[in-house]
């Protein structure tokens, strides 16, 4: 099989098809374009999800648990709790150790998320570290609702830029790939990417945005994805395919930081393609309010696309269509 994760029709094929059916208390399992599970605890619900950090080396601590806690908040909710799992290869040290725990903990600190549990040891069966972190959130009555499905006429809004997390990973396990090549200040504000990598402020602050005209207020946000492997198109066809409708973007819209733009150049990547944890994707019917309550909470972001009936269109920057083709195997990988 291939490095990297597995396509959409893998998994339908090998994992979904093969899962037992779900019990009643179950309200929603994870699925291709929606990372949460989402379990009846009577009068609340538990919001739960899963990542590994497979080629983030030794900044695997940070992305950990910053990439778990954006899947809780794309349900809208922020997260409050988290497991960490540590395979340490043969090789490390006993600091490389506490550097990635030390991560972790800063990380968990600044999202006020606890570390509840995990499990940690070194095992022949890695090369590298492999951090997975499983993270989970509690929704009740004064929690944000959103449907869960884009619907036809949606925008798509994205928060701050592609491939943020991407451009981190470049800047500090890649360097031999860019020095000398890339101008030390672009190198120098992508190593920086760390502190915009979270979207726990973005997905909370989005689903707040409440349509108070319904007899039970609702959120204008329809539905979330925060950007991971296979980049913002990736994510945004996950998204589509989810809700059983169409999509058309234009590539023209998507803001690309300089550095991001630079980095990727150099490593013959595409910034479109490559891992973005940092911005969230969001499907709404009022964009304008969205737009500008994220703008009020010092958050950036950019209307990108609608969603249609059926059908993926992409456009290019000179609005000639091109292949919009489903998630394909991360970029990070070609590193």
């Amino acid at each position: 099989m291939n490095i990297g994760k597995l396509s959409n029709e893998e998994l339908k094929n090998l994992v979904f098809s093969r899962l037992p059916k779900l019990s009643e208390r179950t309200l929603l399992g994870a699925s291709i374009g929606a990372d949460c599970a989402f379990i009846s605890l009577g009068s609340k619900t538990l919001i739960a999800s899963s990542d590994p950090i497979t080629a983030g080396g030794m900044l695997s601590g940070t992305l950990a648990v910053h990439v778990s806690c954006n899947d809780i908040a794309a349900a809208g909710v922020r997260p409050i709790g988290i497991l960490i799992v540590i395979l340490v290869p043969p090789h490390a040290t006993e600091s490389d150790l506490v550097q990635i725990v030390d991560q972790a903990s800063a990380s968990a600190k600044k999202l006020g998320v606890d570390i509840v549990g995990g499990h940690t040891e070194v095992t022949d069966s890695v090369n590298a570290f492999v951090v997975t972190t499983t993270s989970f959130g509690i929704s009740d009555d004064s929690s944000p609702k959103i449907i869960g499905r884009a619907l036809p006429g949606d925008s798509l809004i994205m928060t701050k830029t592609a491939a943020i997390e991407g451009t981190y990973i470049i800047a500090h396990n890649h360097y031999d790939k860019i020095h000398g090549i890339v101008d030390d200040s672009l190198i120098s504000q992508a190593k920086e990417f760390i502190h915009r990598i979270s979207v726990v402020e973005d997905g909370f602050v989005a689903a707040s945005c409440l349509d108070d005209s319904l007899s039970a207020p609702q959120s204008y946000v329809h539905l979330m994805h925060d950007t991971t492997e296979g980049g913002i198109l990736g994510a945004a066809y996950e998204m589509a395919e989810f809700s059983g409708i169409g999509l058309s973007i234009e590539q023209g819209l998507i803001p690309v930081h300089p550095a991001t733009s630079a980095l990727c150049k150099a490593c013959d990547v595409d910034p479109l393609r490559l891992i973005g944890s940092g911005s969230m994707l969001i499907a709404t019917s009022n964009p304008a309010r969205i737009i500008s309550s994220l703008s009020d909470a010092g958050i950036s972001s950019s209307r990108i696309g609608t969603f249609t009936d059926s059908g993926y269109r992409l456009f290019d920057e000179l609005n000639n269509s091109i292949p919009f083709l489903p998630p394909q195997k991360d970029h990070v990988y070609k590193l």
